[in-house]
């Protein structure tokens, strides 16, 4: 068996798919099994192909799930396809087989892409390391496709070496920007299946957020702008919030290692916004004394607000 080592994942394992799996990953692909003959017909020929673009992750049951990764994009790796058994997910399968086409990839990018109102996916790939990069209109109507980066040489190098209190500081930052990821994924998704109904008076302090955080939009990554201005843009977001929440009567929740109430609406997802900026704030307070925050941290922050994908493009994500 060709296994891809990445460490113990407990009950299973992620290998090189072979010719042999094809009608095993057709029987755990949700669209195959609706009967599409196109996607069945694409695991054949991917199963075929030597030396092999899948991997497969199984345990003692059988097949969990799959991963493709192509070489036709700009010539550039590019992950097409990314498929979980519904009844494994939860199981950390997902982003394994995502880690393991990072480790396994023979080009210094890695690119992936999924609907915007995919939150579960989007999610997925901000835990994992990928960011968002792009955003193209037109492939399905009304539901942009936002790309996503991972640069998986540059992984292998691994962390700088940090101290115990940058590590916890990080650590910090990013359990608060996990939180603020979900409680927002939670508020689009109900938003878009229709359990979160907009008002009128939603939509205009929506409107307003936006006109008012219109000035701190997206930059290029060559732009360099000193650390206090990067902050400032950040912590701009907690105040536009606050403001935001005043306006309407939405009660701001502390959204770390907090579950979002269901279903999710606008003080969630303003919940979530506010947690990033506050900590921007929270940043700027300890500049003086603590120097500057951890640079993954700080990335991860401008990620949510800034960009493709992110609330900088808050009213693209409602559907209706």
């Amino acid at each position: 068996m060709d296994t891809v080592d990445f460490g113990d994942f407990g009950d299973f394992v992620v290998r090189r798919g072979t010719d042999a799996d094809a009608d095993g990953l057709t029987g755990i692909d949700s669209v195959a099994l609706e009967g599409d003959e196109e996607r069945a017909a694409g695991i054949r020929r991917w199963c075929r192909q030597a030396p092999g673009p899948v991997l497969v992750a199984e345990d003692a049951s059988g097949l969990l799930g799959y991963c493709v990764t192509e070489y036709t994009f700009f010539e550039q790796g590019f992950v097409t396809m990314l498929m979980v058994s519904p009844a494994a997910r939860g199981r950390g399968v997902g982003r394994r087989l995502l880690d393991a086409a990072a480790a396994s990839c023979e080009t210094p990018k890695l690119f992936t892409s999924t609907n915007v109102s995919n939150q579960p996916m989007r999610r997925l790939l901000h835990r994992a390391g990928w960011q968002p990069v792009g955003l193209v209109q037109g492939l399905d109507e009304g539901d942009p496709e936002l790309f996503h980066l991972y640069r998986p040489q540059a992984s292998r190098l691994g962390p700088p070496s940090r101290t115990a209190a940058e590590a916890e500081a990080e650590s910090e930052a990013a359990a608060r920007l996990d939180s603020a990821w979900e409680w927002w994924g939670a508020a689009i998704e109900d938003a878009q299946e229709g359990h979160w109904i907009r008002t009128p008076v939603e939509r205009r302090v929506m409107d307003d957020l936006a006109a008012a955080t219109v000035g701190l939009g997206y930059l290029d990554p060559s732009v360099e702008l000193p650390l206090r201005n990067r902050l400032c843009r950040i912590a701009t977001w907690a105040g536009a919030v606050r403001l935001a929440a005043r306006a309407g009567g939405w009660e701001l929740a502390p959204v770390t290692g907090a579950a979002p109430p269901r279903p999710a609406g606008m003080a969630e997802l303003l919940s979530a916004v506010h947690a990033v900026g506050e900590q921007g704030e929270a940043w700027l307070r300890r500049l003086p004394a603590d120097g500057p925050p951890p640079p993954r941290a700080l990335a991860g922050c401008e990620t949510f607000l800034f960009g493709p994908g992110s609330a900088e493009d808050l009213r693209q994500f409602f559907y209706d």
